[in-house]
C-alpha cells in the first residue's frame, strides 16, 4: 500500500514539473527572444506567464526599433545608413557585430545582440549617433546632443516606469526603453494563449491603447494580437482606435478570423489616418485581397497584414491580422 502511494506521488510529481518546463518554454533563436521573466497576470480561467521581451528584428522589419539599433550600431563603428529599414547592408552590420561579440552571427537582433548594443552609458553632455537612438525611442529630436530637454524625457521615461530618477542612461534603461514600458508581450508558451476581455483591455491601458469603440469584444483575442497592435502604435506613434475584435457578425472562415482572436479592425478616419499614412509609407506593399489593398510587416517578431477594407455598405475601416 504504502508503495503504491509513494509511487502515485512520484508520479504527480513527475508530471507537475514537465508541466512546468512546458509552461516555461520558449521559440528562442540562437540569440534567443526573451530578456527577462516577470509573472503575468491571471485569467479567469489560468495563470498566463508573460514576458518583457526585447523586439526580435530581421531582414525586412521597418520602424523606430530598427532605427535604433541602426544608430547603436553606428556608435559602434558599423557603417550603415540609418533610415528604419532593415535591408542587406543592416543585416550585415549586425553580422559583423555578433562575430566581435562572440554570438550566433545569424543577422537577427534579438535578446544577446540587443543586451551588447546597449551595454553603455549615455548622459548629460554625451553626443553621437548612441544619443541619437536614446533620442529616438524618447520621441524627442534626434540631434545627437545629450542636452536638458533629452534629459528631462529620461526622467520623466524613469520615473513613469519606476526606475531610478537620475536622468542616466544604463543597460536596464535601454532595455524598458526597447523592449516596453513595463507591458506584457509575447506569451511565453503555448503559442496560442487567449485573454479574456477584461484583461485584455488592461494590457492595452497599459500601452496608452483607449477602450475599443462600440460594441466591440476582446472576449477570447490572443495575446499576441494584443501585443501586436501595441507594437503598431509604439513603431507609429499614432493614436489607436479599435473598432472591431472578436465579437459575432466578422466572417469565421479561414485560419485567422476574428473569432479566433488573430484580428483586429482599426478607424481609418480622424485619429486613424495617422496609422492609415504610417502603414502606406512605411509597410511592403503587397497583392490586393480581393479588390482591397493589402501591406505586409512585422512587429517585435509578430507577422502583420494590413487589408484597407472598404465594405460595399461603408464603414472603411483597417483589418489587421497579427501571426
Amino acid at each position: 500500500m504504502r508503495k503504491n502511494v509513494r509511487n502515485l506521488l512520484l508520479q504527480g510529481l513527475a508530471a507537475a514539473l514537465l508541466a512546468g518546463g512546458a509552461l516555461g518554454a520558449v521559440n528562442a533563436t540562437g540569440d534567443e527572444a526573451n530578456a527577462s521573466t516577470k509573472p503575468g497576470p491571471r485569467t479567469s480561467s489560468h495563470a498566463t506567464s508573460l514576458r518583457t521581451v526585447w523586439p526580435a528584428l530581421k531582414t525586412g522589419s521597418r520602424g523606430t526599433d530598427v532605427l535604433t539599433a541602426q544608430h547603436l550600431l553606428a556608435a559602434r563603428g558599423h557603417r550603415l545608413t540609418a533610415d528604419g529599414a532593415f535591408g542587406q547592408k543592416t543585416a550585415k552590420a549586425v553580422r559583423d557585430f555578433q562575430k566581435k561579440n562572440r554570438l550566433t552571427a545569424d543577422g537577427v537582433i534579438g535578446a544577446k545582440t540587443w543586451a551588447k548594443l546597449t551595454n553603455l552609458t549615455v548622459a548629460s553632455g554625451a553626443r553621437g549617433k548612441a544619443v541619437k537612438a536614446l533620442q529616438v525611442q524618447l520621441g524627442v529630436k534626434a540631434d545627437g546632443v545629450f542636452g536638458k530637454k533629452t534629459k528631462a524625457a529620461v526622467s520623466s521615461f524613469q520615473k513613469k516606469n519606476r526606475l531610478k530618477v537620475d536622468g542616466v542612461v544604463r543597460p536596464t534603461t535601454w532595455h524598458r526603453l526597447i523592449a516596453g514600458a513595463g507591458t506584457p508581450a509575447v506569451p511565453a508558451s503555448p503559442r496560442d494563449v487567449r485573454l479574456d476581455h477584461k484583461l485584455a483591455l488592461r494590457q492595452l491601458a497599459a500601452a496608452g491603447i483607449k477602450r475599443p469603440v462600440g460594441r466591440t469584444s476582446l472576449q477570447g483575442v490572443r495575446a499576441r494580437t494584443i501585443q501586436g497592435v501595441i507594437a503598431l502604435k509604439k513603431a507609429s506613434r499614432c493614436t489607436i482606435v479599435i473598432t472591431g475584435g472578436t465579437e459575432s457578425g466578422h466572417s469565421t472562415k479561414g485560419n485567422y478570423s476574428h473569432s479566433k482572436g488573430y484580428k483586429l479592425d482599426l478607424r481609418t478616419r480622424d485619429e486613424g489616418r495617422c496609422v492609415t499614412n504610417w502603414i502606406k509609407n512605411t509597410q511592403r506593399k503587397g497583392k490586393p485581397r480581393g479588390s482591397d489593398p493589402r501591406w505586409h510587416g512585422t512587429l517585435n517578431g509578430i507577422s502583420a497584414e494590413y487589408v484597407y477594407e472598404t465594405p460595399r455598405g461603408g464603414g472603411v475601416h483597417w483589418d489587421i491580422t497579427f501571426k
